[in-house]
């Protein structure tokens, strides 16, 4: 009895995740899996890395800038899951528009723009993709429950859209739908790379949540409610394989890097203007 139970349970998640990744793949571009590189073998055998990109349009715009660029690398051969963020102000080359913010890649070239301009600043290869749409994130956070966050610095009273300010105690932090988007959208305090962090703790408490034990029987529920709020190119069973990985993968503070750069003010424009000798060794740091 307990085996057809399980049995059950199995294939229902099965055919529930399927559906929510049709729904998925439907906002990815058509053209998009042509510039992602060809995973080096399994997902649960090799290194692949997966580029995440957080969305937010800003008032009065139909196009979307890319507010998180982070690529997340899970290692089987040492058991570790990596992140790499680069802050949203860094500025790059552009062949054909010059110089111009990373996160203006997004704006002109979608999901196509932002690998390549990624590809092009990292010398990194790019296997997957995953979108969040900042409007979405709330819900995302709720169909959760909510997570619990570490903080690594503390916020007070900063400024935030809307003509309101934000706080948060360093620590464990809980966070509702709203509060999350709060969490990993607030920049005036500190800085690019400091939000980068906290953006990197939210995704690994999102993680945490969606893998706990006892949040196990729902997993594959819940999974494909956070598929459904996402663009990726995974197949369901990727996706799978993506989420044990996230159970069985260790991860320390060491595995959470950003990319270094020092903030200027260029003409009326703030940049974050990168260290080459800097960023390579943190490149180097995050393949190791």
């Amino acid at each position: 009895m307990v085996l057809v139970l399980v049995v059950a349970w199995a294939v229902a998640g099965v055919f529930t995740l399927r559906s929510a990744v049709a729904d998925s793949h439907a906002l990815i571009h058509p053209q998009t899996p042509s510039v992602l590189d060809r995973p080096p073998g399994g997902m649960l055998s090799a290194s692949i890395n997966t580029l995440v990109i957080g969305k937010d349009a800003r008032v009065g715009e139909t196009r979307s800038r890319a507010d998180t660029i982070l690529i997340m690398r899970t290692d089987p051969g040492s058991g570790r899951i990596k992140y790499l963020s680069i802050p949203r102000d860094t500025r790059v080359n552009h062949p054909v528009r010059g110089p111009e913010k990373i996160n203006a890649s997004f704006f002109f070239g979608g999901q196509i723009g932002v690998i390549r301009a990624v590809k092009r600043h990292t010398g990194l290869s790019i296997h997957h993709i995953m979108v969040v749409n900042y409007r979405s994130f709330p819900r995302l956070v709720e169909e959760l429950g909510g997570v619990t966050v570490n903080n690594p610095t503390e916020l007070t009273n900063c400024p935030y859209p809307g003509g309101r300010t934000v706080s948060f105690p360093k620590g464990s932090v809980d966070l509702d739908g709203d509060r999350a988007l709060e969490f990993a959208r607030v920049r005036k305090c500190d800085s690019d790379f400091a939000r980068a962090l906290r953006q990197q703790a939210l995704i690994a408490a999102m993680k945490n949540k969606v893998i706990s034990l006892p949040s196990l029987p729902f997993a594959p529920w819940r999974g494909a409610s956070v598929t459904r709020t996402i663009a990726t190119d995974m197949g369901a069973f990727d996706l799978v394989k993506f989420g044990w990985l996230q159970a069985r993968l260790d991860q320390t503070s060491e595995d959470r890097i950003v990319l270094t750069g020092t903030p200027q003010l260029i003409g009326s424009q703030s940049f974050v203007v990168p260290d080459p000798d800097a960023n390579e060794r943190e490149v180097a740091q995050f393949i190791s």
